[in-house]
């Protein structure tokens, strides 16, 4: 994708780094812009990045994951860009302070060392799927991190040594012109944090693209939270899934015909496969728990494959420990019961 150069211009607290003159003849364009705005030892980044420029295998790594971030940005918008910098950057702080560098100011020692090493290194990793192109769409990952200090009072009474609270919110944002469609995509699946750091909270967000089309983006989300003082971290899933025509959230009449007891045919094919997966359980699980997990349409996968049902924990009769469980139900199963105008992948075609 060639990308015009224009002056971008950042708010305050974003990426000032990127701010360039426009119609200069030396502008190197969008990914210039973004090595730029990531060199860890440029003049101004601050004592955190002197210290970081002091050992060689802390820029060895940073430069990695700058390499990648200049090459994802190459299939990005200027304002997708941006967002590019200012996630990495927002990134970056907050392993400062996970890994216990609370002052900004001080040296790091072994252990602090070792740990950004080990938290650069993954990254340089993931960051190969900061843009996705999947379906026709360019997705750029959005990123919420952040981390403060553990309070020494709290960290005493859960008796845990975890030197800082971590926020990793992550959601898909379609890149590229801003169509209503496009904008009632990104408003649906934007993620807020639901804890504040000062609630000794750690809270994650991650998604999977599950397939995206003309007519239909399906996302599944998994939500984690840990309360240092609980004694068992809790999880949870969901699916959005936005109708891009219509701009609005799938709804049970787009997949199925009403009245075609389409309702009793899920539960009963969830409840025989989940008994599968448990067989050590006796009468497991309830039909009514079932029904009312599998019933929910923010509880549905869609792909060309067929229907996938989320059970998060605790929502099919189990226990926490059980965990999460998934049903998929192939749409040549489901044939009968299908709404014969549903958009693709949920229409006849795919059903046979």
């Amino acid at each position: 994708m060639k990308l015009r150069h224009r002056c971008l211009i950042a708010g305050a607290g974003l990426v000032s780094a990127l701010l360039v003159a426009c119609d200069s003849p030396s502008a190197q364009g969008v990914s210039g812009d973004v090595s730029s705005a990531l060199d860890v030892c440029g003049q101004g980044r601050g004592e955190f990045a002197a210290h970081v420029c002091e050992r060689r295998e802390l820029v060895t790594l940073d430069n990695a994951v700058r390499d990648v971030l200049v090459a994802e940005s190459a299939n990005i918008s200027e304002a997708g860009a941006q967002m590019l910098v200012q996630n990495q950057q927002r990134w970056r702080e907050a392993q400062r302070v996970a890994c216990g560098v609370a002052d900004s100011a001080a040296a790091f020692d072994e252990t602090q060392t070792q740990c950004l090493e080990s938290r650069m290194r993954a990254r340089a990793s993931e960051a190969q799927t900061s843009v996705q192109e999947v379906g026709g769409y360019v997705f750029q990952r959005m990123e919420l991190v952040d981390a403060a200090p553990v309070p020494a009072a709290i960290a005493a009474a859960a008796g845990r040594p975890e030197p800082a609270i971590m926020r990793d919110i992550r959601f898909p944002r379609i890149d590229g012109p801003q169509t209503p469609e496009v904008r009632a995509f990104n408003d649906m699946v934007a993620q807020q944090p639901q804890f504040r750091l000062q609630d000794a909270t750690n809270e994650t967000v991650d998604y999977v693209i599950a397939y995206a089309g003309p007519d239909i983006i399906s996302v599944r989300f998994v939500y984690n939270h840990d309360q240092l003082r609980a004694a068992t971290p809790s999880s949870t899933l969901r699916a959005v899934n936005v109708m891009m025509r219509e701009r609005r959230p799938l709804g049970e009449n787009d997949v199925f015909r009403a009245d075609s007891g389409w309702q009793r045919f899920i539960t009963d094919r969830a409840v025989r496969e989940i008994s599968r997966q448990f067989s050590d359980y006796r009468d497991f699980p309830p039909p009514r728990d079932v029904y009312e997990t599998a019933t929910k349409p923010h509880l549905w996968l869609v792909n060309e494959r067929g229907l996938t049902l989320l059970f998060p924990p605790l929502s099919f009769g189990g226990s926490h420990v059980d965990g999460a469980t998934e049903v998929l139900i192939p749409w040549a199963d489901l044939g009968p019961y299908l709404n014969p105008n549903a958009p693709a992948p949920i229409g006849p075609a795919a059903a046979g």
